[in-house]
């Protein structure tokens, strides 16, 4: 744990020759210690075997000569004794306690007593104890106290006086004291000099070591290093080129491979192989740079509907489905390089020396990418749309990016199923929009917004019945704006629900201002945006501003395209259901140009059906467009539901219908969308159509 943090603040290579010397620190310390003690109480004991036998020759020489009164002899083997350097004092007792012999002459003649309080002051009571049992057992005592540091040895020895005498003989003794404090330290001295030679080779010998083992494999250490800061650094195609068998090799090794295949999941697409966004940005950055004066290529292509087969199919299918493409893609744009955004967005990118005819490289391929596709037993049919960005020279890669989004954006507004690319007036029409949906973002405020009305004539009456509310924008910078221009970035931007409320509010204004002004029959039709009738709150919130305005559910009338309604029809059946629950009619727009379901069509509460003006503008001369009206118009009919024809401008549409029982027209014929004042005026006026 501790080196785990040390690590933290100093490299491996300071770390680890101050580790060891560490250890051979504490390791000397402990073998000295260890060594010391053993020692010490190795060289007490001999010591102590030393001085017992030294105190019981002592009295076998100072007994045999004492009978023969050769003092002398005893004298200088007592002096012999005491050259010991380190025996603090040695002397002979008389039996009367005096002593007669002594390494100290300033003892001599003394009182024994005396000489032993000053040698051993902590446990002469012990020895005089030791003294006095001699006349009980006259046995040799050596022993080494603990208090003193030193080593006692004391032998009794016996005085004899000749056989005539009343006391033959008496005890006197040998005193001998050796001091081991002196001889202990010098020993460990030597012990300790002993150790710090032996680990002072020893540490010479690992510097010496590490130093070359640091040197040999330095340049290795260096190399994965080097390779390992500039993988850090986003360098994935670094390769440490180490060879060998050694440990170094094998991390270099395993580095490699990781690097190989974090390589492969940051570059390349896990699901179908071909680059990600990551690596795409960085393969084409690498051929922008290396290639400055050649004309460049980016395809943004995205295919049409994708939602709906995930939706249909599963997502399993559709990632099976999207792996297939991306093989087809491959093949196609064989030798260009491809990736996929994300989701079913994939970019192709080229070079090429002279401008490519990239408008027929592109219709060939939209050819050949669209059609079915078989997955398992599902055949799927896809169409594309695609936006091409064409430039030559110094580019950059979200520039591509960019003008092909916004190619690819007016694709679909077209319709799909194209490619478009990307041009001046196309950027001058996408900064247009950008403009203007700034500006929308102020535009209810401001008071941008206003409606006009288009009557709605009923086919038996002659007479306006309902008008339709659509909604108008003027700005003080662009003027008049078209809904075809406004409405999509309203619906893009979510801004279409705080509009669409507004709209309802307005509309409810507007009839409590035509009642008070004598028009007081008249219903208005609002178009609804998928976006609002999703909200929760849709249902209630125009309940209460009709409640607000005190105006009569009867008087609104809700109409939603049949697109839309088909996009979430379960919820849709649902919120149709609560607001004709509070008395407000639905009318389907833009009939039979969706692919609505007669299931849900009869699950619907449905009052009106509106035909598209497609179908409208070309009766009664196309058969085809006469049949299908006159079908639309029967359906109805059988399903208890009003038609209402839209885009009527001419008086041969009108008999048609007229003659195929048609109930309501709307369109120029009549009039034109107009503000609230001239609705007032029409039906005042009392203006009529005769079929």
């Amino acid at each position: 744990m501790f080196l785990d943090r040390l690590l933290l603040i100093l490299p491996i290579r300071v770390v680890f020759p101050v580790f060891i010397s560490v250890v051979l620190v504490i390791v000397g310390v402990l073998s000295a210690y260890v060594e010391i003690k053993e020692s010490t109480k190795k060289l007490k004991q001999e010591k102590l075997k030393e001085l017992c036998s030294t105190a019981a020759s002592f009295q076998e020489i100072a007994e045999y000569l004492g009978e023969k009164g050769n003092t002398e002899f005893i004298e200088r083997t007592l002096i012999n004794i005491s050259t010991d350097p380190y025996i603090d004092i040695i002397f002979v007792s008389s039996p009367d306690g005096k002593i007669i012999l002594s390494s100290r002459r300033k003892y001599i003649g003394k009182e024994y007593s005396t000489a032993l309080k000053e040698a051993v002051p902590s446990s002469y009571r012990y020895i005089f104890s030791v003294i006095d049992n001699f006349h009980k057992k006259t046995a040799l005592f050596c022993k080494i106290l603990q208090k003193e540091n030193k080593i006692v040895a004391l032998s009794p020895i016996l005085f004899s006086y000749g056989e005539k005498d009343l006391r033959p003989s008496e005890i006197g003794f040998l005193f001998i004291s050796y001091r081991l404090d002196e001889l202990i330290s010098m020993y460990r001295t030597e012990i300790i000099k002993k150790i710090l030679y032996q680990f002072g080779v020893l540490f010479v010998v690992f510097v010496f070591v590490y130093v070359g083992f640091n040197k040999m494999i330095g340049e290795r250490v260096n190399a994965i290093i080097k390779g390992v800061e500039r993988i850090s650094k986003g360098e994935l195609d670094v390769k440490i080129d180490l060879r060998g068998r050694d440990e170094f090799a094998f991390i270099a090794y395993v580095i490699n491979q990781l690097v190989d295949r974090l390589n492969r999941y940051i570059k390349y697409d896990y699901l179908t192989g071909v680059l990600n966004r990551f690596g795409l940005e960085r393969e084409v950055k690498r051929l922008l740079s290396e290639n400055k004066d050649l004309w460049n290529v980016f395809i943004f292509i995205d295919i049409d509907n994708f939602k709906e087969i995930n939706d249909t199919f599963g997502h399993d299918v559709g990632d099976l489905f999207l792996k297939k493409f991306a093989k087809k893609l491959t093949l196609v744009a064989s030798g260009k390089t491809i990736g996929r955004l994300g989701g079913d967005e994939f970019i192709v990118f080229f070079q090429s020396q002279n401008r490519p005819e990239v408008e027929k490289m592109m219709e060939n391929w939209m050819n050949e990418l669209s059609g079915n596709i078989q997955i398992d037993e599902q055949i799927i049919h896809i169409t594309l749309t695609a936006g091409v960005s064409i430039k030559k020279g110094k580019a950059d890669f979200y520039d591509f990016l960019k003008e092909s989004d916004i190619a690819l954006y007016y694709g679909k507004k077209k319709g799909k199923k194209m490619f478009v690319i990307f041009d001046e007036e196309l950027r001058v029409k996408e900064e247009k929009r950008i403009r203007l949906t700034e500006i929308l973002k102020k535009s209810l405020d401001k008071g941008d917004f206003y409606l006009v009305y288009q009557p709605i004539v009923s086919l038996k009456t002659g007479k306006v019945e309902s008008v339709e509310a659509l909604l108008r924008m003027k700005n003080d910078d662009l003027g008049e704006v078209s809904p075809a221009e406004f409405i999509p970035i309203l619906e893009e931007t979510g801004l279409i629900r705080e509009v669409g409320y507004w709209v309802i509010s307005e509309v409810c204004r507007q009839i409590n201002i035509w009642k008070d002004r004598g028009v007081s029959d008249i219903s208005v039709s609002l178009n609804v945006d998928i976006q609002q009738l999703l909200d929760k709150e849709f249902v209630r919130n125009i309940k209460a501003t009709m409640d607000n305005h005190g105006i009569s559910p009867d008087r609104i009338k809700i109409e939603i395209t049949e697109s839309e309604a088909m996009k979430f029809p379960d919820i849709i059946v649902d919120v149709l259901k609560r607001l004709t629950g509070i008395g407000i009619e639905i009318a389907i727009d833009d009939f039979g140009t969706g692919y609505s379901s007669l299931s849900y069509l009869k699950l619907m509460p449905l009052s009106y059906i509106k035909i598209d003006r497609t179908f409208i503008k070309n009766i009664p001369s196309d058969k085809d467009d006469n049949i299908l009206v006159l079908s639309i118009v029967n359906l109805a009919k059988s399903l208890g539901l009003k038609t209402v024809a839209e885009g009527v401008e001419e008086k041969v549409q009108l008999l048609f219908l007229n003659e195929i029982g048609c109930d309501y027209i709307q369109g120029y014929y009549f009039s034109k969308p107009v503000l609230p004042e001239e609705i007032e005026n029409i039906i005042k006026t009392g203006k009529t159509v005769q079929a």
